[in-house]
């Protein structure tokens, strides 16, 4: 097998898994290439494979690194304090993959939304993204939910503000869920998972260290530009900035008033994990420090100023109430009075 595992399997440093015995029953879904393993031990837990991309322009890679933001955006959510599930790097016969620990059990199962909303909606109006209001109207309509709406909707504004910080483009109805605890009669927020749309998995080492770092333009359009939120209101997609600085959601400023203090915090301690990996190149050291340095800087800390000085972003909540989009030309603006040219 050729591909981005060949520089792992050399370095020889990387837990092999070739021994770990198949999981018979696995109700895993999604796209990503995938199994369910067992350890030695006895612990359940989904597998993720490295997959071949077809590229799509001279930026992307032929070889998506899904399986290294998986790791690593949810090590980053760990850092910063959230619940997310637990995963490591490893090898199996040969292919990279990221193991992630099964968190459900005999009493705990994991409901993902979209089976929620399949409860309420019409095939033909449900999308792969959901609307703010589909999402209002399941937590505070479905029989289950009802009784734990409001600390839900938290869980999910506090979830968005991380995703904003790893640039994640599909937390989709498949991507998140509950659990549905029989023992205790008590349903919560799952732990963050599926987070391999994150952190620009489709992009070359080339492209980051030619084409992206030396230019603050290019940092500066993965920052405002996109990737945009999984999230659409009045039917279109959001930027985060836009959703987390116009005051639109008073439950999402709320959140941005708890979460980003203490993910600005731990950005000293994100940035030396990072420094930490040893199987990562220097170049996608330099590049997920400097991206996730420049969301904190250029999102997370201009939204909070907003949601604190209730001195909102009036252009953000007018593109939010008169459904349009942020667009090219919105960046271009915005990035010559950022530049000062």
């Amino acid at each position: 097998m050729k591909g981005i595992s060949d520089t792992f399997l050399e370095q020889g440093s990387l837990p092999v898994l070739d021994s770990w015995r198949i999981d018979m029953i696995t109700p895993y879904t999604g796209s990503d290439r995938k199994e369910g393993l067992i350890s030695p031990e006895g612990q359940k837990y989904l597998v993720k494979y490295a997959e071949a991309h077809t590229r799509f322009n001279d930026l992307d890679t032929s070889y998506v690194n899904n399986v290294i933001s998986e790791y690593m955006s949810s090590h980053i959510f760990s850092i910063a304090g959230f619940d997310v599930h637990r995963t490591f790097i490893g090898v199996r016969g040969e292919n990279l993959l990221v193991a992630c620990e099964n968190f459900t059990s005999e009493h705990k199962f994991l409901i993902e939304f979209a089976q929620y909303m399949r409860k309420h909606f019409d095939s033909g109006d449900i999308g792969r993204v959901p609307d703010i209001c589909q999402i209002d109207y399941v937590l505070r309509h479905d029989p289950v939910l009802c009784d734990f709406a409001e600390k839900l909707w938290t869980s999910y504004w506090e979830r968005f503000i991380g995703d904003a910080l790893v640039g994640n483009f599909d937390r989709h109805m498949g991507n998140w869920g509950y659990i549905t605890d029989t023992q205790a009669e008590k349903i919560y927020a799952a732990p963050i998972y599926d987070n391999g749309s994150t952190l620009f998995p489709a992009l070359s080492e080339k492209a980051m260290r030619e084409d992206i770092l030396p230019f603050e333009k290019e940092i500066m359009k993965r920052t405002w530009l996109f990737p945009k939120a999984a999230l659409t209101v009045n039917g279109n997609k959001v930027t985060y900035l836009d959703m987390m600085s116009s005051g639109y959601e008073p439950s999402l400023t709320q959140a941005v008033k708890k979460t980003v203090p203490a993910i600005l915090d731990k950005m000293p301690c994100i940035c030396r994990f990072i420094e930490e990996q040893d199987f990562l190149s220097d170049t996608r050291k330099a590049f997920y420090k400097t991206m996730l340095q420049a969301r904190a800087e250029y999102i997370l800390k201009p939204a909070y100023e907003c949601c604190i000085s209730g001195n909102y972003n009036q252009q953000a909540f007018g593109r939010l109430n008169s459904r349009r989009d942020y667009t090219e030309k919105d960046f271009e603006e915005d990035y010559k009075v950022f530049a000062g040219i």
